[in-house]
């Protein structure tokens, strides 16, 4: 049975992903520089780090939460979302805030007081206001309105330092899926009543459209992507190697019909062929996916050897059709055994086994911009450890429909569909704690291949 720790370290998981797919850290990293350097919200009025608050890039945001101090009559209200350990902050506002530009104010007690930025998770109001459960309709809010006499964050500095507040209100900011990646509150520096119903429902209806705001964002981007990937696919038809690249891809060879000492020149010109069009396709890949940091597509060979055929009188070989293939696999009745070569094999055809220790060939790699440039300056950094073909092989068994995998710390079970047999089809406790083992094992060993994913 799992202890709570991990089940709520499974909760956090689950919802930065769900995070993930509205918000970018790296983008408010971008522009924000974080506050969790001071590892608290202690923000004394002439700290330097504060004099100028990096304000919100979303004016939409700013907006709502300006309407929410104005209609609540709250001293500032702030929209945050949050993943498995860091808090974002996203939008601040106050009462007379100027939306355009989010450094002047009519009242210097309406500054901005944090702006964008992020904190540890770990001890926050917001973290108790997603705990709240959420259900269509309703609109649950987390209240404190005495915050130095609750004996839970009496302690947190901006209670007990400037500016030191005293009234908490939130309520979450719930996905389309039901997941609650964030909320929307208002701080006073005064005791208060709890909200009326009627206020409740106002705080719960903005966070509503905030999230609805969103989910817009979200679908555009979306839409963005398509039409990236349509570009990509437009661009490979087309034999370009890149959106950059104006010159087609040579994709010509000149064979000679009947001339049988050509044979095995053209078998390279084909194999050749077939390489550089899977390097076109993973440097369009990267273009289209907008791939960034030590992102890279790459493409592994999943065959285990090659399988050729001798023409006679020749000496040359050619890959073997299929039907050829399985032709001379097949056991004879009183034949003998065929002779093994070095690497074990029968000449002429490879084994169903892969190698244990051999690497998968890479036969089409891109990296992102970024992870060029690294290169260019460390021509030694790898981008990543090949794959042995055993374990490439495993996973296309076990995954045949493919998968994705997240390097959260925390292991989740393949969702249904995933996997060609479920983890919930297992019911031997034996056969279940080997999956599981199995499957920690093929994070453990993707990790190692793609150090940085």
């Amino acid at each position: 049975m799992e202890s709570i720790d991990t089940t709520w370290a499974k909760a956090d998981a689950a919802r930065e992903r769900e995070l993930y797919r509205y918000f970018d850290p790296s983008e408010l990293e971008a522009k924000a520089p974080s506050l969790a350097t001071r590892h608290s919200l202690s923000i004394e009025p002439h700290d330097p780090l504060t004099t100028n608050p990096p304000s919100s890039p979303e004016a939409t945001l700013t907006a709502l939460a300006q309407l929410c101090a104005l209609r609540l009559k709250a001293a500032r209200a702030m929209v945050s979302v949050l993943g498995k350990d860091t808090q974002y902050f996203i939008a601040e506002a106050t009462k007379t805030l100027d939306l355009v530009d989010n450094q002047i104010s009519e009242d210097d007690n309406d500054a901005l007081w944090v702006g964008c930025g992020s904190v540890d998770k770990a001890g926050r109001l917001c973290e108790k206001t997603i705990e709240l459960p959420t259900s269509p309709g309703t609109y649950p809010c987390f209240t404190v309105t005495d915050l130095s006499k609750d004996e839970r964050f009496n302690q947190l500095p901006f209670v007990t330092e400037d500016p030191h507040f005293r009234f908490y209100a939130g309520t979450p900011l719930t996905t389309k899926n039901g997941v609650n990646i964030g909320s929307l509150f208002i701080l006073d520096n005064k005791v208060r009543s709890p909200l009326s119903p009627m206020q409740e429902r106002f705080l719960g209806s903005i966070a509503a459209t905030i999230m609805g705001h969103m989910e817009v964002q979200r679908e555009a981007e979306e839409r963005s992507k398509v039409l990236l990937m349509a570009k990509g696919l437009n661009a490979f038809v087309e034999g370009k190697d890149s959106f950059e690249s104006s010159d087609r891809a040579d994709l010509t060879m000149s064979t000679t019909d009947g001339a049988i000492d050509e044979v095995e020149s053209t078998h390279k010109s084909i194999e050749s062929a077939h390489k550089s069009t899977f390097s076109r396709a993973a440097n369009l890949l990267s273009d289209s996916l907008s791939l960034r940091g030590d992102g890279g597509v790459c493409f592994l060979d999943t065959t285990t050897g090659p399988r050729t055929m001798t023409i006679r009188g020749t000496g040359s070989k050619v890959p073997e059709t299929e039907s050829e293939s399985d032709a001379k696999d097949s056991p004879r009745k009183g034949g003998k055994t065929k002779k093994k070569n070095k690497s074990g094999l029968s000449q002429g055809q490879s084994s169903d086994e892969p190698n244990e220790s051999k690497r998968a060939e890479v036969i089409g790699m891109s990296v992102s911009k970024s992870k060029r440039m690294k290169q260019s300056e460390s021509p030694n950094a790898a981008a990543f450890s090949p794959l042995e073909e055993r374990f490439l092989q495993s996973l296309l068994k076990h995954y045949p429909r493919g998968k994705v995998w997240i390097f959260d710390g925390i292991e989740t079970s393949a969702s249904e569909g995933e996997e060609l047999f479920p983890l919930g089809s297992v019911t031997s406790t034996e056969q279940r704690q080997k999956r599981i083992s199995r499957k920690l094992l093929e994070k453990e060993t993707l990790r190692r291949c793609f150090p940085g994913g």
